[in-house]
C-alpha cells in the first residue's frame, strides 16, 4: 500500500517549546508506523523548523520527497497560549504550507502510483496550495480518496468544502463538525442520518466516519448508518488521536473492505493515542497486536 498525504506541516509552539505536528503529517506518520510506503506533500520553510521537520519527518519514516522547502516563506507555526486552563491557537498565514506548488513533481507522482491520497481543509486556505491538490485531484487515479475535513477557526468557507468534498470518495468529520456543515449545507439542524445520507448523495461518497470523541464513531456506508462503540482510555493527552484513527481506518478498510472492522481497530488506536503522551506514540506490542502487525 502506498499513501500520499498532502497538507500542512507546521509546529505547535507551546510555552516556547515547538512540537511537530499538522494533521496530514500525523496521518502519514501513523501509516508509517503501520508499514506503509507513507509519503507527504507539503512545504516548509528555508529556517531552523524547516530543517528540523525535515529530520524529524524522515525519522518517522515518512519519506519527504515531495516536501518543497521555501526560501521566501517560513515554516508553519501554530502559537499556543493558555486562559483559564484552556488551550487557545493562532494559525500563523502566509507560511510554507500556504504555498505548496506542483512543480516538477507531477510525473513522479503519476509514476509512483498512489492508492490512496489523503487531505484537510487547513492547506486549502490559500489558492496555490489549493490549486497544487486540485491538480494532483484531477491527473492521478487513486483507489481512495479521503477528505479528513479537520476545520480550523477562520481558515474554511462553504466554497472550499463543496470543492474538495466532489472529488472524495471517503469523509471523516466529527459530531461537532456536522452541526457545522449541516447548517452550511442545508440551513437546518439536521439528524446524523439524515446529514449523513444527503450528502452521500449528493457527493456519490463511498463512506462517511463521524467520530464522537470517546464514545466512539458512526459509520455511514450503503447509506447505513452503524455505530462502533469506542474503547476506554485514561487520557492524558488527545492531540493526533484522530488523525491516527484516520490512519488505522484507511488502513484497515484498504486490506479487508469492512469499514465496520476498520472503525474498531480505529478506535483502539485512538484510545491508545490518547491514552499516550504526544500525537506519534511508538505502538506497543499489545496495540501492535491489536492493529494486526
Amino acid at each position: 500500500m502506498k499513501v500520499l498525504s498532502f497538507g500542512e506541516i507546521l509546529f505547535d509552539i507551546i510555552e516556547g517549546e515547538p512540537y511537530l505536528g499538522g494533521a496530514p503529517l500525523n496521518f502519514a506518520a501513523h501509516l508509517a508506523q503501520l508499514g506503509v510506503q507513507s509519503y507527504i506533500f507539503s512545504a516548509v520553510g528555508k529556517d531552523a523548523l524547516g530543517s528540523e521537520a525535515l529530520r524529524q519527518i524522515e525519522d518517522l519514516g515518512v519519506n519527504t520527497e515531495f516536501v518543497q522547502v521555501k526560501d521566501e516563506y517560513s515554516t508553519g507555526t501554530v502559537p499556543v497560549v493558555f486562559q483559564n486552563g484552556q488551550p487557545d491557537y493562532t494559525i500563523v498565514r502566509d507560511v510554507a504550507y500556504d504555498y505548496i506548488a506542483l512543480n516538477g513533481n507531477a510525473k513522479a507522482v503519476a509514476k509512483a502510483g498512489f492508492d490512496v491520497l489523503y487531505y484537510g481543509t487547513l492547506a486549502q486556505r490559500n489558492e496555490e496550495s489549493r490549486n497544487t491538490l486540485k491538480q494532483l485531484l484531477e491527473n492521478n487515479s487513486f483507489k481512495q480518496v479521503f477528505y479528513d475535513i479537520n476545520l480550523r477557526k477562520d481558515c474554511f468557507n462553504k466554497e472550499l468544502i463543496h470543492e474538495s468534498l466532489q472529488h472524495c470518495s471517503m469523509l471523516k468529520l466529527n459530531d461537532e463538525e456536522v452541526e457545522v456543515l449541516s447548517g452550511m449545507f442545508f440551513d437546518k439542524s439536521l439528524e446524523l442520518q439524515d446529514f449523513c445520507a444527503r450528502m452521500a448523495l449528493e457527493y456519490n461518497l463511498e463512506v462517511i466516519v463521524v467520530t464522537a470523541g470517546a464514545k466512539g464513531c458512526y459509520i455511514l456506508e450503503g447509506l447505513e448508518l452503524y455505530f462502533v462503540n469506542g474503547y476506554p482510555a485514561k487520557v492524558v493527552d488527545t492531540v493526533g488521536a484522530g488523525d491516527s484513527f484516520s490512519a488505522a481506518f484507511v488502513y484497515h478498510y484498504l486490506k479487508k473492505g469492512d469499514a465496520l472492522v476498520a472503525a474498531d481497530i480505529a478506535n483502539r488506536l485512538g484510545a491508545f493515542v490518547a491514552s499516550s503522551r504526544g500525537p506519534l506514540p511508538a505502538y506497543t506490542p499489545e496495540i501492535r497486536r491489536v492493529l494486526e502487525l
